[in-house]
């Protein structure tokens, strides 16, 4: 089927029609294995998130806001175990899950707050067997992501593209309440008629980062609620003329769409083992591999040196003019190479404890951060821009923007980081590496498996005993065979024993 729907959308003039159609027709079947294999790893890594969220002050305080709210018992609050609405556990899991940037991303935006938070909760709601939910979650990474590669302007776009993760909410809610052709077609065009548009300015050194998924999923289920009660929309709102991405300047990008159900970009979703933004992560890498190869004392290190790609330094600068010293915002932090180059080397880990108030308020990880520089190698920095997924976003755009021809490598190499730690003694260790941990940037295989398997131990054994953990991580990595029972399996396993 796959091949004959990419057919159908290149001779189709109604993107936002082509769309609707690949998504009410996919079904489990047409899904390469690999691709489940990446869907089962990506609703460990964001359950993960959703626990680690849950325990910072961002998470503690959404917490406390959505008890006041209108309660129900359609699906479950994660960790907490706790029944609400199924709009207000979808708005509640992904405000956890991105509270800390520990949210998993592929090429075009870190939407899995969306793709696996949404079917998760509809599956519990509905009675959705396992494959049913994975069918959802991919239908939504291919749409949103695609989506959030249209409207790609900067470094920060695909965090903060609240028109993709409606889309592929409303998707994802359309497939798995089995809704026709036509009102498929309608929740799409509903979800994004009002798209919203995510704010550079609000978002480092902001908690309004969480609102991205938060508030955008529960309005594209609603588009899709709405659409199977019979309201209509029509038109082309995605490519159309006066259309979403006529109205950013983008109306050639909706080429990305073309490759639906033959390029499948859940296949270069990254899983992130510390919480912070994907630029930054390739620093902390560096500096975890120093300290497993030496004995480095970080209170005598004297200076680090860190040569990353030109955006990483851009969001290092920016994040920069959030601090505020021990009162500054974890979210600023998250985009600091200094502060989390910093923080790993006196506590030899970057972990959600690396982000709490406490921890920000000690001197001597701002002394140190002090003596980081931050610096863009400038025989590779011109190369770098011009291989960057926003440069071959831009070139393609104008050309009918073939995901197939983006240069993932070009992209990864801007992630390379090098670093040099000098210590007071004179001595110096150096160390480089191509892409950090848990990227896309190889097949699948047991390397990114333990990743995410490591991650979901780590952040769920404050609240989860080991053989419940075990459980929930069996049934994840069976999930297409899973029944609707061991759906609501898995979401009980994740929960704390009340």
């Amino acid at each position: 089927m796959s091949s004959t729907t990419a057919v159908r959308m290149g001779e189709q003039s109604n993107v936002s029609a082509a769309v609707a159609e690949w998504a009410h027709g996919l079904t489990f079947e047409d899904i390469p294995p690999r691709v489940v294999e990446e869907a089962k790893n990506q609703i460990l890594s964001v359950i993960a998130a959703i626990h680690a969220g849950h325990f910072s002050e961002v998470g503690r305080m959404v917490s406390r806001a959505m008890k006041d709210w209108c309660p129900g018992k359609e699906a479950t609050l994660i960790p907490s175990g706790e029944r609400t609405s199924v709009h207000y556990a979808i708005f509640g899991n992904a405000a956890l899950s991105m509270a800390l940037f520990y949210d998993d991303g592929l090429l075009g935006g870190h939407v899995g707050s969306t793709s696996v938070v949404v079917p998760m909760a509809l599956a519990e709601q509905l009675g959705s067997a396992g494959k049913d939910m994975i069918t959802a979650q991919v239908i939504a990474n291919e749409t949103a992501s695609r989506l959030g590669l249209a409207m790609l302007t900067d470094a920060l776009t695909e965090y903060r593209t609240p028109a993709a993760h409606r889309l592929g909410a409303a998707l994802a809610t359309a497939k798995l309440r089995k809704l026709d052709a036509a009102q498929t077609r309608s929740a799409l065009a509903m979800a994004v008629q009002d798209p919203g548009v995510g704010i550079r300015a609000g978002f480092i050194g902001s908690d309004a980062k969480i609102l991205s998924a938060a508030m955008s999923s529960p309005a594209g289920v609603q588009a899709a609620e709405l659409a199977e009660q019979g309201l209509v929309a029509q038109g082309d709102p995605i490519a159309g003329e006066h259309g979403l991405l006529d109205l950013v300047g983008r109306r050639g990008a909706a080429g990305a769409f073309r490759t639906l159900g033959e390029i499948w970009l859940t296949e270069t979703l990254t899983y992130t083992p510390f919480p912070c933004s994907s630029h930054v992560a390739g620093a902390i890498d560096c500096i975890s591999a120093l300290l497993r190869q030496h004995n480095i004392d970080g209170r005598k290190v004297e200076k680090v040196e860190v040569t990353v790609g030109p955006d990483a330094f851009e969001l290092d600068q920016e994040a920069q003019q959030s601090f505020a010293g021990s009162e500054t915002n974890p979210s600023a932090l998250a985009f600091s190479v200094r502060y989390c180059v910093a923080a790993t080397l006196l506590d030899k880990e970057f972990s959600p404890r690396q982000l709490t108030r406490d921890r920000i308020r000690d001197e001597a990880v701002w002394d140190l951060a002090g003596r980081v520089e931050v610096k863009v190698d400038p025989l590779a920095e011109s190369d770098l821009r011009e291989r960057s997924l926003r440069r071959q976003v831009e070139r393609a755009s104008h050309l009918g923007f073939d995901v197939g021809r983006i240069d993932l490598r070009g992209v990864r190499a801007a992630l390379a980081t090098k670093v040099r730690v000098s210590l007071k003694n004179e001595r110096n260790f150096e160390i480089q590496r191509d892409s950090p941990m848990g990227t896309g940037a190889g097949p699948f295989g047991d390397d990114r498996v333990k990743t995410v398997e490591d991650k979901f131990r780590r952040e769920t054994r404050y609240t989860l005993r080991k053989e419940r953990m075990e459980k929930a991580i069996d049934l994840i990595h069976h999930l297409e065979r899973g029944t609707p029972a061991n759906v609501k399996e898995i979401v009980r396993n994740s929960c704390s024993e009340r």
